[in-house]
């Protein structure tokens, strides 16, 4: 962007042109060639120029429980991942566990046991609780760094297939997804069921596969496989709008940023798709050569960075730019 002090136009041959005129004149043209689309630029930054920066690989085969300890036999396949501050954890599907990294020592240590490993369904908040959806059993693990054991909470009354889970409200609320009808049952943080929102939608074929589930400011987005789309819905489970309907093929895992920014992987290798959940900007997609390789398997964003889990290859991580807050 041309800073106001450099811009001048002679007018007539005589002095220059107001500075708020030519101003004018040139964000007007910009908008007409497209270069960035209208609504682009808002609360004093560019949200159009999201992009990802290459950060690291974790490549969690080769963890171990510290200095000279012994390995933890895993298997390097991810089917989720979570982070927060310095701590970070997947599912190791071959392993069937759940597993914590402490990032600034790179040691890692078990959590937990599944008898099925192989779904994403994994959440982990500030305050040091991890949640993890155990779909063999339909019911929601709740572990926590500071406390031995698991504490398990009930979800086959409510939820027949539970895929993923979202926390709302700074972890007051616990949004469950339900793959078999997409539909969304809020547990307190006791495990009491208080809502069951049924998503409505004109044909409920539009929702047949959902996938995953991620929050937003005023609700939360499912991506639906079925129809490779995002649709969002508020916390009462109105639609209140559909994302890339015509741009995913096969979606398999999102991720939302409080930015209004979403993150789609899918079957376009090498890439991850780009949203935005307000509708100021259309979506595009992000081509990243370390998924080159690798099936993603799960996505997940702390507004800082995104953690991009694979089947094959370990977890990758992306800085945000901008981050959130940070324009």
């Amino acid at each position: 962007m041309i800073p106001h002090s450099e811009i001048k136009g002679p007018v007539d041959g005589y002095g220059y042109m107001p500075l708020p005129a030519i101003w004018l004149m040139l964000t007007v043209a910009m908008s007409a060639c497209a270069a960035v689309p209208p609504g682009a630029e808002r609360d004093g930054g560019d949200y159009w120029d999201s992009g990802l920066v290459y950060h690291q690989s974790l490549h969690t085969e080769t963890l171990t429980s510290g200095m000279g300890g012994p390995g933890l036999a895993l298997s390097g396949l991810v089917s989720a991942v979570a982070a927060t501050g310095n701590a970070l954890y997947f599912i190791d599907q071959g392993a069937g566990q759940v597993v914590q990294v402490d990032m600034a020592t790179m040691t890692a240590r078990p959590m937990v046991r599944l008898r099925n490993a192989n779904q994403a369904g994994l959440y982990a908040d500030l305050d040091g609780k991890v949640y993890v959806v155990d779909r063999a059993e339909r019911s929601l693990l709740v572990l926590d760094e500071f406390y031995p054991g698991a504490r398990r909470l009930e979800l086959s009354s409510w939820v027949g297939n539970p895929v993923d889970i979202a926390v709302i409200d700074q972890g007051q609320w616990l949004l469950v997804l339900d793959g078999l009808e997409g539909r969304v049952t809020t547990l307190d943080m006791f495990g009491g069921a208080s809502q069951l929102m049924q998503p409505e939608l004109a044909s409920q074929s539009s929702l047949a596969s959902p996938k995953a589930i991620a929050a937003t400011g005023g609700g939360y987005l499912v991506l639906d496989g079925g129809a490779d789309q995002v649709v969002g819905f508020d916390l009462y489970g109105k639609v209140i709008g559909i994302f890339a309907s015509d741009e995913l093929n096969n979606g398999q895992a999102l991720a939302a940023d409080s930015c209004g920014r979403f993150y789609v992987a899918d079957a376009v290798a090498g890439t991850i798709y780009l949203g935005f959940a307000d509708m100021t900007l259309p979506g595009r997609r992000i081509e990243l050569q370390q998924l080159a390789n690798g099936e993603v398997s799960d996505l997940w964003t702390d507004d800082v960075f995104l953690y991009v889990a694979t089947r094959m290859d370990g977890i990758h991580i992306f800085l945000i730019d901008p981050e959130c807050g940070g324009l």
